[in-house]
């Protein structure tokens, strides 16, 4: 059987909750179970799901939490910890070269 979270890729980004296909790479949401649950130790993964696949599920997880508390609260914003406006300079040469060819530039 193959993986489904990853039939995005032979699907052309066609988002596996919706059908939309207007996706990027905008969302990706893996929910783990431990060990007493009764999804003992399941792990389900929608990898390139919609951006409003996952503004709803930060939305019923919002509405679960008692007041004064913010799904924020466990949010990380990864592109502040690892770029800032001098990213690109402190790159080496090689560094720069692979990203313009993941890009499809060079």
């Amino acid at each position: 059987m193959t993986d489904p979270s990853e039939s995005n890729i032979t699907n052309n980004m066609k988002c596996p909750v919706t059908d939309r296909t207007d996706v990027i790479d905008d969302c990706y949401i893996t929910i783990e179970f431990g060990y007493g649950s009764d999804k003992d130790m399941m792990t389900y993964n929608f990898n390139t799901v919609h951006d409003s696949v996952g503004k709803v599920v930060l939305e019923a997880i919002q509405s679960m939490m008692p007041k004064g508390r913010s799904v924020d609260d466990f949010g990380r914003d990864t592109i502040a910890e690892n770029f800032d406006e001098h990213w690109w300079d402190k790159l080496s040469d090689e560094q720069r070269a692979d990203y313009k060819k993941q890009w499809g530039i060079e």
